[in-house]
């Protein structure tokens, strides 16, 4: 019975942690489906780890856009910089 118990509490803890993990590629992912238009898709010129969050450096050359985003472990997007000619 105890050795149920502490394999149920394991497995929670598991599934809560493991929710927030973000990968490299999702995240580049999530950047590309957000500055992407009809005008053209985004691309990725750089990403760096940070504390469980990315920093994204991409650019969309069709609609001369670019900039610098912040990706956090639930998925939300922050701007940090953009640039539009």
């Amino acid at each position: 019975m105890r050795n149920i118990s502490l394999l149920i509490y394991a497995s929670l803890i598991f599934l809560l942690t493991g929710c927030s993990v973000m990968s490299e590629d999702k995240a580049e992912q999530y950047i590309i489906k957000e500055y992407s238009n009809q005008l053209g898709e985004a691309k990725i010129i750089s990403t760096v780890e940070i504390d469980s969050e990315y920093l994204i450096e991409w650019e969309n050359k069709r609609d001369k856009s670019r900039g610098i985003s912040k990706v956090s472990a639930d998925g939300e997007i922050t701007m940090i910089e953009v640039e539009i000619e």
